[in-house]
């Protein structure tokens, strides 16, 4: 048992709990409805489907660059506010696009969305969570808005299509423009301020509720960190772009490629179910160790397959560590350095895994090409998990007063 857990009936389930119904709305419309937009709005817009998606492309960028402000205003004003205009925000950025009528149009209103998915999304999310929580317990939170808000896609998809069957794009968009507003409501009521010194147990660098932006800058154990989770986006995106055509060259066809794709947002449910059962018995460092190490070889393991089987466990094993180094990608901050600059170290490492997450994908199909199929660049990916793992190792190793 951790320490704290005696106080777990005084924790504010209310904000988790609240963030993980609005992460659903917010993850379903800002990011995954885009993908059953992207036809409509090509034949109403009069362009190519490439040049529609360039706009979420450049949303992405947007989110990216906006990620250190967002960080900063909620550790200087907190989640709460913050929130509440994010999603207010990001309703009126969907109805601006709604009403798009030529694509430099639809690419300005969505490049607005992009950034303001930087005050709405996980890295947002995880700062409120940490803040309400304290650092010691914040891995418990997190893995709860993370549970939740792994059936965005699963939900998204399917009921954003029937609604542009049967509404069109425009309309769409409105009704996420609404849902989006609810959110804004929704994070007024059940968010709260921060709670200086909430935290059970002294965060890894002293100072009551952790240490100044400052001070974590200068700590080694940060930038080790951050190396981890850089390297550990630019496999998630490569893998997200890559695995449909990867899966085709195991001898799987589309629609079973499709298939198995698929599984990969269930498992990484799966995988935070396990996190979130075990997570309490067993230490940050041993939960992100092991699952890094699982990716590892599940990468390895795709590379290598040679059958549609074997891909399909690989594809199984690495969605299950991916849904639990989401969760730790949140909490080891809050848990080695505390609650009181979370949100703005959270921003400078969001901040440079934008950049890592657009062009993983990119070096990925320069291998695919130079190579002539998958096998190399899988490997790759693997060795880069592999680096991920050393770091984090190192990130979250006890320091040496702890060592007796």
């Amino acid at each position: 048992m951790q320490p704290g857990d005696a106080a777990a009936p005084r924790l504010p389930w209310r904000v988790p709990a609240a963030l993980g119904a609005s992460q659903l709305v917010h993850w379903g419309s800002l990011y995954y409805a885009f993908a059953m937009l992207v036809p409509a709005m090509a034949g109403d817009l009069g362009g190519s489907r490439d040049a529609v998606m360039g706009a979420f492309s450049a949303g992405l960028l947007a989110q990216g660059a906006a990620a250190l402000l967002a960080g900063r205003l909620i550790d200087r004003l907190g989640a709460r506010r913050v929130m509440t205009a994010g999603s207010l925000a990001a309703g009126l950025g969907l109805a601006a696009a709604s009403r798009a009528e030529a694509l430099w149009q639809l690419y300005a209103a969505w490049i607005a969305i992009g950034a303001v998915m930087a005050f709405t999304l996980y890295e947002a999310a995880f700062a409120a969570v940490a803040a309400a929580f304290g650092g010691a317990q914040a891995r418990r939170g997190i893995a709860a808005v993370t549970l939740a808000g792994g059936f965005a896609s699963t939900l998204s998809w399917p009921l954003v299509g029937l609604s542009v069957e049967g509404l069109g794009w425009r309309a769409t968009l409105l009704v996420l423009a609404a849902l989006n507003a609810a959110c804004a409501l929704l994070h007024w009521l059940c968010l709260e301020r921060p709670a200086r010194g909430n935290d059970a147990v002294r965060p890894r660098m002293a100072g009551g509720d952790g240490a100044t932006l400052r001070e974590i800058l200068r700590h080694p154990g940060f930038w080790w960190l951050s190396g981890s989770t850089l390297l550990t986006a630019a496999v998630s995106a490569s893998v997200a772009m890559h695995l449909v055509p990867a899966l085709l060259s195991k001898q799987l066809d589309m629609a079973a490629a499709v298939a198995v794709a698929a599984l990969l947002g269930p498992m990484q449910v799966a995988g935070r179910l396990v996190e979130r059962t075990i997570g309490r018995h067993a230490s940050l460092r041993a939960m992100g160790i092991t699952a890094l190490a699982v990716a590892v070889l599940a990468l390895a393991g795709l590379a290598a397959a040679g059958g549609p089987l074997a891909a399909a466990m690989a594809v199984l094993a690495y969605g299950a560590a991916n849904g639990v180094l989401t969760i730790l990608r949140g909490a080891a901050p809050a848990e080695l350095f505390g609650t009181r600059a979370y949100a703005s170290a959270a921003g400078i490492v969001a901040t440079a895994n934008a950049v890592a997450a657009a062009t993983g994908p990119l070096a990925v199909a320069w291998l695919w090409a130079a190579s002539g199929g998958y096998g190399v660049a899988l490997f790759a990916l693997a060795l880069v998990a592999l680096v991920a793992l050393a770091a984090f190792t190192v990130a979250t190793r006890p320091p040496p007063a702890a060592k007796a």
